[in-house]
């Protein structure tokens, strides 16, 4: 069964043609002046916004923002900008000071190298000689050969750290921290004749390890101090020559 449902649909008529005519002209536009409103077709919208428009003008533009005043800057202002950026610039480009390192002989089961790098990976610096930032002297195998970081050490009041003690240097590098407290080698006392007799030897002992190197292929200089990382790998590979034999 069809239904047919009526429902009311409300038109708004264009007022300016009911007035002048009585014609019915669907409305567009509202026109609101004091409260009162008028419906407009398009035709009378455009008319009507004419004469306002002759009669009163364009409407004015909305207001734009009061211009800000320029920021000034005194010659003195400019100086201490610049003398803080200078100081925040220096302030990051200083390099953070790390604690130094002595670490004299051979590291147990550590390649030459190695046993540095991993010193260095635990934010250390390793060098030759002691100074004031100095905090730890590592000592291993033969140690107290190296004389003046023996007395480096004694001088400054360094640390000591026994590497030579079983998985001790591989322990500390595990917990990230090297603790000092050990007894410091005594330096080997020679007389003039073993001086002699030392330097001699280590002589002979440099024209092998060039010999040795450059056989191997690897860089070292013709006059002059050998690398250790040289002087070290001629050693462990003789050791092994001798123990193969």
């Amino acid at each position: 069964m069809r239904t047919t449902v009526m429902v009311p649909v409300e038109r708004v008529f264009c007022d300016a043609h009911i007035a002048r005519d009585g014609s019915e002209v669907e409305a567009k536009d509202c026109l609101t002046l004091a409260g009162h409103a008028w419906d407009l077709c398009l035709e009378h919208s455009i008319v009507f916004s004419r004469y306002l428009r002759d009669a009163l003008g364009s409407p004015a533009e909305p207001a734009s923002a009061a211009p800000v005043a320029a920021e000034t800057t005194t010659p003195e202002a400019e100086q201490e900008d610049r003398q803080d950026d200078t100081e925040e610039d220096m302030a990051e480009a200083e390099p953070e000071v790390r604690p130094t390192v002595l670490v004299s002989g051979e590291i147990p089961g550590y390649e030459w190298d190695d046993a540095r790098e991993a010193v260095r990976n635990l934010g250390y610096e390793v060098v030759g000689r002691a100074d004031a930032s100095t905090v730890l002297i590592i000592c291993g195998e033969g140690a107290e050969r190296a004389t003046k970081k023996m007395r480096d050490a004694v001088e400054f009041g360094i640390p000591c750290f026994d590497a030579t003690r079983p998985g001790a240097f591989r322990d500390a590098v595990c917990s990230g921290e090297f603790k000092g407290g050990d007894p410091l080698p005594r330096p080997v006392r020679k007389d003039a004749q073993a001086v002699r007799s030392e330097r001699s030897t280590l002589k002979s002992e440099a024209q092998a390890i060039r010999e040795w190197a450059t056989a191997q292929g690897l860089a070292v200089s013709a006059k002059g101090p050998i690398s250790g990382s040289v002087r070290h790998a001629y050693r462990v590979a003789t050791r092994n020559d001798q123990q193969a034999a």
